[in-house]
């Protein structure tokens, strides 16, 4: 037995991977150098193992039953951390301070969390991936984003978010997909989206919206996907989509729809719309229960000139200090349009002028998101969308990562892009095993090494 313990720890030195136990590398798990990285997955481990290198890159943790993270824990080398699927209640605020090197961190799927502190990801200036979906949280506090100017991907679904608060996504200036279904939200408000500039792709499905301020999207000029179905949704105004200049995808499907007098900005815009876009099914009045709104007719709105909808008195209402803002309607633009009126962005925030690009912190030159959705296990189901001439049925939709989390049906294509453009950095999907094998296949192809180590056993 000897023998056999030594040959295998031989092996291993010669593989170029870390011994368990010793050489630095904690117990029960796998280290490997280039980049340093520390597998500990699925040990049951249930708080950070001790002897995690300092040096250590990438660190894997999901799938135990960890349950704090302190200050400590980690050293600041730390580039990517997987710490999901764990019993995480509490996170000391300063686990991650001075962790400027820290690009994707993902703390999804700790059900029992609850809560985060402000400071949490404060000075995270290189994270681009945060994951915080099934986590249990009920609201999320003012500034906790703050700084994170190189974001670009947000996972917030699944959780129990009631309320959005003014601002909170106002420094993310490079997000280009925010995800926030599967949560509670019932309303969101003029700058609820605030600074999102570069947003590509928001999923608010499977929420209970009942309310959305005409200027809600008033700064996601760059939006080219958009998912509202299954809300509680009566009405939506024209004005609401009309600044969804590079819009291509709407799913409004699921909801209660009002088909009166109140849907008439709607139907209007949904007949400018060039993109693809789901069924609008008529919850009320009788007389149109059960039709689509997009294949009304002029006729059906013959009596409702003039009228005022229920969501512009709510809108005056709820916020006094939009009633002198521009109500100029602009159509929605075609694919050969689009890009045209870009001018306009020096002035997005309509409580008070934006910073010049130059001047705004971590701010990028925004160009052509060539962000892209490939899945291994993409399959195809077909999506009634209305009548419309040539309008194709789309796929389900999977965003990226779905080997961690269920998104449950998102219907849509990846968007069309004309031109060249320079890619994003693509995130890894590394995993520690995959890895790991990886490397030591690579390695134990060598005869060489093979030969030599069989000898030493022979011997």
């Amino acid at each position: 037995s000897l023998r056999t313990g030594g040959f295998a720890e031989l092996l291993l030195v010669l593989l170029g991977l870390k011994v368990p136990g010793v050489l630095g590398c904690p117990t029960d798990c796998v280290c490997y150098p280039s980049p340093m990285t520390v597998s500990c997955q699925a040990h049951n481990f249930v708080t950070i193992p001790e002897g995690i290198p300092e040096d250590s890159e990438r660190i894997f943790l999901q799938n135990n039953q960890i349950t704090l993270l302190l200050r400590g824990h980690f050293s600041p080398s730390m580039v990517t951390l997987w710490i999901y699927s764990n019993n995480i209640t509490f996170i000391d605020p300063n686990t991650f301070e001075g962790f400027v090197n820290l690009e994707e961190l993902d703390l999804g799927d700790n059900r029992y969390l609850r809560a985060l502190a402000a400071d949490t990801f404060q000075g995270l200036v290189k994270l681009h991936a945060l994951y915080l979906y099934k986590c249990g949280l009920s609201s999320l506090p003012s500034g906790i984003f703050g700084g994170l100017h190189n974001l670009q991907y947000l996972y917030l679904q699944d959780n129990h978010i009631e309320f959005l608060q003014d601002d909170i996504f106002v420094d993310l200036v490079n997000l280009s997909h925010l995800f926030l279904h599967g949560n509670k939200l019932w309303s969101l408000h003029q700058n609820t989206f605030r600074g999102l500039i570069n947003l590509d792709r928001l999923l608010i499905h499977q929420n209970q919206l009942q309310w959305i301020h005409r200027r809600a999207f008033h700064d996601l000029r760059r939006l080219t996907t958009l998912f509202l179905f299954n809300n509680s949704l009566s009405e939506l105004q024209g004005d609401c989509l009309a600044h969804l200049g590079a819009l291509e995808f709407l799913r409004l499907n699921g909801n209660p729809w009002s088909c009166d007098c109140k849907a008439r900005s709607l139907w209007e815009w949904l007949h400018r719309f060039r993109g693809s876009s789901s069924s609008v099914i008529c919850e009320s009045p009788e007389r149109m229960h059960g039709k689509d709104l997009k294949v009304l007719r002029a006729e059906d709105f013959r009596n409702c000139s003039g009228s005022e909808s229920l969501h512009q008195i709510k809108t005056h209402t709820f916020s006094t200090a939009d009633r002198g803002a521009s109500k100029t309607h602009h159509p929605h633009l075609s694919s050969k349009e689009k890009g045209k009126e870009r001018g306009a962005e020096n002035n997005l925030h309509s409580s008070q002028p934006a910073a010049p690009p130059g001047s705004r912190p971590g701010y990028r030159k925004p160009g052509k998101n060539c962000t892209s959705h490939k899945s291994r296990n993409r399959t195809s189901k077909p999506v009634p969308l209305g009548p419309r001439k040539n309008e194709q049925d789309v796929p389900d939709y999977v965003p990226d990562y779905q080997h961690k989390f269920s998104f449950g049906v998102m219907p849509t294509l990846s968007p069309k892009r004309k031109g060249k453009c320079t890619r994003r950095t693509p995130i890894r999907p590394p995993s520690g095993v995959q890895q790991a094998a990886g490397c030591w296949g690579l390695r134990a192809s060598s005869p060489l090494v093979f030969m030599m180590v069989l000898a030493a056993v022979i011997r």
